[in-house]
């Protein structure tokens, strides 16, 4: 028997939470296969998750805020932020494949329609999910600052880069 601390548990929790992540990227895979029913795609919409992480680790660092128990789950909800703007954009670039007539449809120009078309849509939700947690990072809590952090500038970057990769 020895002394613990916060750090002890700090570690327990994150290995808890880091199998909750997991499990939670299986089941947004399986919903996503379910919807899609094309692997591809549904690769395409989760390879934006990591992406959005890098804006995370931004928003922590411009900050000055620690990755903590509410940051990472600021990272779980920003994987389904992210997911759900993929999911806006592709279900919209699917309906335009589908609805190509015969021949070889323009990939590109039907993602360029569908990034037209889906952006205001992703943009402004987007916008307002990381306007409202402003006050979270503005009010310096220890506690409640690192989930702003991570959502506010991991929603702005994952909307880009979804907007972009997608």
């Amino acid at each position: 028997l020895g002394y613990g601390g916060e750090l002890e548990d700090q570690i327990e929790v994150m290995g808890e939470f880091t199998a909750a992540l997991f499990t939670s990227l299986a089941c947004i895979f399986l919903v996503l296969l379910f919807q899609f029913k094309r692997i591809k795609i549904v690769l395409l919409i989760l390879f934006t998750i990591p992406m959005s992480w890098f804006g995370a680790i931004l928003g922590l660092f411009l900050t000055g805020n620690p990755f903590s128990f509410t940051g990472f789950l600021g990272v779980i909800s920003l994987s389904g932020l992210v997911v759900r703007n993929g999911i806006i954009l592709m279900d919209h670039a699917d309906h335009l494949l589908n609805a190509c007539p015969g021949g070889s449809p323009d990939i590109l120009e039907i993602a360029a329609a569908a990034a037209r078309r889906r952006m205001r849509p992703v943009f402004l939700t987007s916008m307002a999910a990381a306007a409202g947690v402003i006050p979270m990072i503005l009010g310096g809590s220890p506690l409640w600052a690192p989930l702003g952090s991570v959502l506010c500038v991991g929603l702005v970057l994952g909307m880009v880069l979804t907007l972009i990769i997608i």
